[in-house]
């Protein structure tokens, strides 16, 4: 029933914002149209408001976006995610021993 997420998990907030997307995104388009008319018949589209339809997909996708977060700030140490800015630890080099007899040749 649910869309499934990167993780291959069911999840519903990614779901409500793919629907929440495809709603604004089709009264864009049949507001563009404005109305269609067959067989005597007329349908009129309007728009919503900018701001309505703004505050729509904010709230949707904040809230995916949010649990997106805090699902990876506390899931286990198990899928802690790497740390890019963190050095190699650097290999100690070793010093060469060097033969008195190799120094007087």
């Amino acid at each position: 029933m649910w869309i499934k997420n990167t993780e291959g998990k069911p999840d519903a907030m990614l779901t409500f914002a793919i629907i929440s997307f495809a709603v604004v995104t089709l009264n864009i388009l049949l507001a563009t149209v404005g109305q269609i008319s067959f067989s005597g018949n007329e349908i009129q589209f309007e728009t919503l408001d900018s701001g309505a339809m703004g505050v729509y997909l904010t709230a949707t996708f904040s809230a995916y976006v949010g649990r997106r977060l805090t699902d990876k700030h506390y899931s286990g140490p198990e899928k802690e995610p790497k740390k890019k800015d963190e050095p190699k630890p650097k290999k100690e080099a070793k010093p060469k021993v060097v033969e008195t007899e190799e120094i007087l040749d």
